[in-house]
């Protein structure tokens, strides 16, 4: 079989909860970063999300399309956010790269892309990948607020 097109069946649109409202921005810092930096919070521009990040360990296999064939690989997130993950896998994938991101525990997959070349690590390749529409559900979390911040104190 040949796959050539990648297409996901998204699951029925009442699932989804509205985004909660998003704080004000704050203006652009003359240097080109962001942040707080009187609470000592600076955030270089390409470092920024729009959601919130979250550490989590989820197990997931990716199916892409590459040289005409269909290969899936295992992969594990390192970090999970509403627009993607960042995951671990034995090899890189170039930027661009178009696959369907399937999750281990509940089976349910979404398109996406990988937005920057891997890094290689001990662990494996670290792989950006970015859903073609934000799931917020998907890794079945709730995450943080957009201002959340860690107490300093």
């Amino acid at each position: 079989m040949k796959i050539t097109t990648l297409r996901v069946v998204s699951g029925p649109k009442s699932a989804l909860r509205p985004k909660p409202a998003m704080a004000q921005p704050r203006p652009p810092h003359p240097q080109g970063k962001t942040g707080d930096a009187s609470a000592g919070h600076v955030v270089a521009g390409e470092d920024r999300r729009r959601s919130q990040r979250v550490m989590l360990r989820v197990r997931a296999q990716i199916h892409v399309a590459l040289q005409g064939k269909t290969q899936s690989f295992e992969v594990i997130t390192q970090s999970v956010n509403d627009h993607g993950a960042m995951v671990i896998m034995d090899r890189g994938l170039p930027p661009d790269t178009r696959m369907v991101l399937e999750h281990a525990n509940t089976k349910e997959r979404v398109a996406c892309k990988v937005v920057r070349a891997a890094r290689e690590t001990p662990e494996g390749f670290q792989v950006p990948v970015e859903f073609d529409s934000p799931a917020p559900h998907f890794w079945r979390i709730a995450f943080p607020p957009s201002d959340w911040r860690p107490d300093e104190t």
